[in-house]
């Protein structure tokens, strides 16, 4: 039939026939054929038990953190005046307001506060630049994170009492109170400790970035040994006399390694004495290679914890887009050598911490809508949150939420790079998560959020009461199963007690099945989904796991050794 007759036999069928050979074509175009089942008969990697989080080696590798940024949480004084800061704000929390948020925090599951810094920034003073130019910046005394005052608690969040009011309030909770130590740079003009001590500033412009005339304050030289004096006695002054649990650590590649492991064991001693955890994490912002050399060797360890950024820009890369614009990576990115692969490379006592965002980072949430999946009215923009929390309960080691992850928070107004002038509007990425959230139960109603947040956040109430009860999840060994473009598969196990991680990143529907000679167990004797949105199935030969678009779950793997324990 020629291209005229066809068009006419066409044209004689009638528009409604027409109409249903178009619905019938384009169902044909949009629909796609399930892939083939995935068969994982033996693991894809190498069972890792080296590291304190995979061989139960550690009390740190069960904390569950909430990061609180102190400015912008909640307010707690309502004749509170707005402080300085970066970012959207409004900038009116202070300690008051964390105080009142404990009991939520505690709800959720989390078994820990970081604070971020709140020494006396001496507000609306002048820098004390190494250049010996004084410039006011109160945008930047905001912050907390260049500091004049270590041994005082900056009046802009509250008082010394509304400290130990929050520590004792923690304590009676049983949450542990991490401070934010920033022990590499200040803001010049240090005051005194109260044994007199003040640390010295580096000469080099290499550690101002070249650029001394420009550099906030001063950088601390720890080649001067009264730095390191100062620096621990403020570390044991917060732990003797307030009882604090731990130290994060800000720019922790400031301080090098041999100051670092006798900062790290002063504080090992004093939380001993105190009866404190002494959890001590850094803050390494960059490439493997570079936590690596901030945490020291086998011989000569230094920094015990770093948060674990390459894997979070490979999660994020994966779900959303990293902020750089990097989007779209296969599922198998997570086991790339910058990203976990790299822990085969780190000193034996490393212990790593994963988190998705923080105060400098751009939010989960607007990360999903820079990479064009969607927002608060589209389910993808919740079920990749639900994604990112799954993989994060069967990490191995400590774990870090941001305060408004939890409620799926995000900028309004804002998801993409702002290029131009983003200082004077207030939206860099750097700075743009540091906005107050309404927080159910702390600062709002149930009403005033969409139900589909507070989903997320009983989702996420319920993966931390499973992490709690199960060690396998949070120091025990790591398995890789299987990974591809679309789906990734852990197993993670500490004696008898066995899960299977499993997750689907693509928008099609995958199908696993799983071999008992994969997970090393032929005496399998049950499958418990223990929470997810996947299906699971017994069979003779093992499990088969089917998986919608976007979905996750962990499964509990019961062998006749488990099912005998009590």
């Amino acid at each position: 039939m020629g291209s005229r007759a066809w068009i006419d036999w066409l044209r004689r069928l009638g528009p409604v026939v027409l109409a249903g050979l178009a619905l019938g074509f384009a169902t044909l175009a949009s629909a796609r054929p399930a892939p083939e089942p995935i068969v994982i008969s033996k693991p894809m990697g190498q069972t890792e038990t080296r590291l304190p989080c995979n061989r139960n080696g550690s009390p740190f590798c069960e904390l569950r953190l909430y990061q609180v940024l102190v400015g912008t949480f909640v307010d707690g004084t309502p004749d509170h005046s707005p402080i300085g800061g970066y970012g959207p704000g409004p900038h009116t929390g202070d300690i008051k307001g964390v105080i009142q948020a404990l009991d939520t925090i505690k709800a959720m599951g989390f078994n820990a506060v970081w604070i971020t810094p709140i020494f006396d920034s001496a507000a609306g003073s002048p820098q004390h630049r190494h250049s010996g130019e004084k410039v006011v910046n109160p945008r930047l005394d905001g912050t907390g994170y260049y500091p004049r005052d270590y041994f005082k608690v900056d009046p802009q969040y509250g008082t010394a009492q509304d400290v130990r009011d929050l520590i004792a309030a923690a304590h009676q909770r049983d949450l542990k109170i991490i401070f934010d130590g920033v022990f590499g740079h200040h803001k010049g003009n240090v005051t005194p400790s109260p044994s007199g001590l003040v640390p010295a500033a580096s000469k080099r412009p290499a550690d101002y970035f070249n650029s001394p005339e420009t550099y906030p304050g001063e950088v601390v030289d720890f080649a001067n040994p009264k730095s390191l004096a100062f620096y621990d006695e403020v570390a044991r002054y917060w732990i003797d006399v307030y009882g604090i649990d731990g130290w994060r650590l800000d720019q922790a590649y400031q301080v090098p390694n041999r100051p670092m492991a006798k900062l790290v064991k002063s504080i090992a001693q004093s939380s001993k004495d105190q009866g404190k955890l002494g959890y001590v994490v850094g803050e390494i912002w960059g490439t493997a290679d570079r936590i690596r050399a901030s945490l020291g060797t086998n011989e000569e360890p230094a920094l015990p914890s770093a948060f674990d950024f390459p894997a979070r820009y490979a999660l994020v890369q994966i779900l959303a887009t990293s902020e750089d614009g990097t989007k779209g990576k296969p599922a198998t990115t997570l086991q790339e050598s910058w990203a976990m692969g790299a822990h085969a490379s780190y000193p034996d006592h490393a212990i790593m911490n994963l988190m998705l965002g923080n105060h400098d980072l751009v939010r989960f949430g607007d990360l999903i809508q820079r990479a064009g999946k969607g927002g608060p009215n589209a389910e993808s923009y919740w079920a990749r949150h639900r994604l990112a929390f799954t993989f994060m309960a069967a990490w191995s080691g400590p774990i870090t939420t941001y305060y408004g992850e939890e409620v799926g928070a995000e900028v309004a107004g804002f998801s993409m790079r702002v290029s131009q002038n983003c200082g004077e509007v207030q939206k860099c990425d750097d700075h743009i998560a540091r906005n107050m959230i309404k927080l159910p139960g702390i600062n709002a109603n149930n009403t005033d959020v969409l139900p589909k947040a507070l989903a997320l956040r009983a989702y996420l109430t319920e993966l931390l009461a499973l992490r709690k009860v199960s060690p396998a999840l949070y120091a025990g060994s790591r398995t890789h199963l299987y990974s591809d473009r679309h789906v990734y598969v852990d197993l993670k196990s500490l004696g008898a007690e066995k899960f299977v991680f499993v997750m689907n990143v693509s928008d099609l529907h995958q199908t696993i099945r799983l071999s008992k000679s994969a997970l090393s167990d032929e005496d399998m004797r049950e499958a418990r989904l223990m929470i997810g949105d996947i299906k699971v199935r017994e069979t003779a030969a093992g499990l088969e796991m089917d998986l919608p678009p976007l979905s996750t779950g962990i499964v509990r793997i019961q062998n006749s050794e488990a099912a005998a324990r009590p």
